[in-house]
């Protein structure tokens, strides 16, 4: 299943797309068996990809409700801040939901001391649950299964109670619905895509460093939607420099992403698209003590200037990863894309070919030098894709494969609690809070106030997470 399905261009509400996916459900179910498992599973990670790029920073969950057979009722986090997909399932089935099954895409447990997930079906009288996954996040995983199971509701997880073989499509789709928080979780870093658009013959721009434009309109409303589902960009000097971008997602609604550009030198334009902050949040990323003054007219801009010991992507990403970010694009240039690749921060690529021949000794390729002098060193892309988009060709894949988060399975007398032991403000465990307005809910990119403990451990408000971060990355420099 691709991330990025066509009828993503529609509206979540839209009737036509549900209705027909509805139908094709419903036929395949009457099989029966592990096709019926395997149908309504994968109906629950469709589902759940809606919700892509409109609720960061919560993974996407789906829920869906059968009965003999037939779906009657399914949701998902359509906005920050509403009802949990298996609310929503319960609500659209009524009464036909006691006995029925529940099929979810991802175990739940994404918003610390919220029960709701839980709760409805178990209040609904579901009998039984088919799980996709178990939750990656260590503290979480197991959690909400073994919460059912104490119900008395039979939990059936795909490759323990349930053949991953036979499962497979819909498994895989359940995996790359969230594989953002999959990575984060194995491998310290957000998941990272590198995005291009390049002609046949392999250029990104012309000699001159025109690209204005290598691909089709329809490419670009792609790459906005893409935009959308992260939750920052990556450019270098370079592009700001030479194309003066926008960076924004124009993707019709949803998660406004944050502009990082990594620059060693600073030198930059004092006055560039991306200095405005009003469109969506914009990061220097810099070396250690680069052109103060220029840091200082950023700054008054409204512009966020993090300098490093020495600039490189790895560094970014993890530091990214500490700010709680789960998907990162990169639009960067082949100077840039080069390093990122060789540092192992970039998973999947998307490359966009457009039936055009430009030509030129110089014009820029979209990847640097990696060092590699044999085809045999060449990387190869995995579960690849290959989609017409109008007159362009896009071909995906990822670079690395997606991790292995199969867990040690508990047993049903384990309480899968939250270890006491563990501080929950601890960077490397991710927690999300609600804020319950009708669409904002606490995020790094989100201005809605929360209450954390100040340094004496007493909880206070704070205007927002990025006034309690700063806080608290300017006591830890004291220590």
């Amino acid at each position: 299943m691709a991330l990025l399905p066509s009828f993503l261009a529609l509206p979540a509400s839209s009737p036509s797309r549900a209705d027909t996916t509805f139908n094709r459900v419903s036929r395949i179910c009457s099989t029966g068996g592990a096709a019926h498992d395997n149908a309504l599973l994968l109906r629950a990670a469709e589902v759940a990809d809606w919700s892509a790029g409109h609720t960061a920073p919560h993974p996407n969950f789906g829920c869906v409700i059968a009965r003999n057979g037939e779906v009657v009722g399914e949701g998902f986090l359509y906005a920050q801040g509403t009802k949990c997909a298996e609310l929503q399932a319960v609500e659209a089935a009524n009464e036909l939901g006691r006995g029925a099954t529940a099929y979810i895409n991802m175990e739940p447990g994404d918003c610390h001391g919220d029960q709701t997930p839980v709760s409805s079906l178990v209040q609904a009288g579901i009998s039984r649950v088919v799980v996709g996954i178990r939750h990656p996040l260590g503290h979480l995983r197991g959690k909400a299964i073994n919460s059912f199971r104490n119900e008395g509701i039979r939990v059936d997880v795909v490759g323990e109670e349930l053949p991953s073989k036979k499962m497979e499509k819909a498994l895989k789709s359940c995996i790359l619905v969230n594989a953002p928080l999959l990575y984060r979780a194995a491998f310290h870093v957000p998941f990272s895509v590198l995005k291009y658009a390049m002609t046949l013959d392999g250029k990104i721009a012309a000699r001159s460093g025109d690209a204005s434009w290598v691909s089709s309109r329809l490419s670009r409303g792609r790459v906005f939607e893409l935009r959308g589902r992260s939750d920052a960009i990556v450019v270098g000097g370079n592009t700001v420099r030479q194309d003066d971008p926008r960076l924004t997602a124009r993707h019709g609604g949803g998660h406004v992403p944050a502009r990082i550009v990594m620059s060693k030198s600073l030198n930059l334009p004092e006055e560039a698209n991306l200095w405005n902050t009003h469109d969506a949040y914009t990061i220097i990323a810099t070396q250690r003590g680069a052109r103060k003054d220029i840091q200082e007219k950023l700054a008054k801009k409204g512009v966020e200037v993090v300098e490093f010991d020495m600039l490189n992507p790895r560094d970014v990403m993890e530091y990214c990863y500490s700010r709680g970010c789960l998907s990162i694009l990169w639009e960067c240039g082949g100077e840039l894309a080069a390093p990122a690749i060789s540092s192992g921060v970039i998973h999947k690529v998307y490359a966009f070919i457009a039936p055009k021949i430009i030509g030129g000794r110089g014009a820029p390729s979209p990847v640097g030098e990696l060092g590699m002098i044999q085809m045999s060193q060449a990387l190869d892309l995995i579960d690849v894709s290959i989609e017409a988009i109008g007159p362009d060709i896009l071909v995906s894949g990822f670079l690395h494969p997606i991790p292995d988060l199969s867990p040690v399975i508990p047993s049903i007398h384990e309480t899968a609690a939250l270890d006491p032991t563990v501080s929950p403000y601890e960077s490397k465990i991710i927690f999300f809070y609600k804020t319950w307005d009708p669409f904002g809910a606490f995020s790094n990119f989100s201005p809605h106030s929360i209450i954390m403990p100040d340094e004496t451990g007493v909880p206070c408000m704070w205007p927002t997470v990025e006034h309690y971060y700063q806080v608290h990355q300017q006591l830890s420099s004291f220590d």
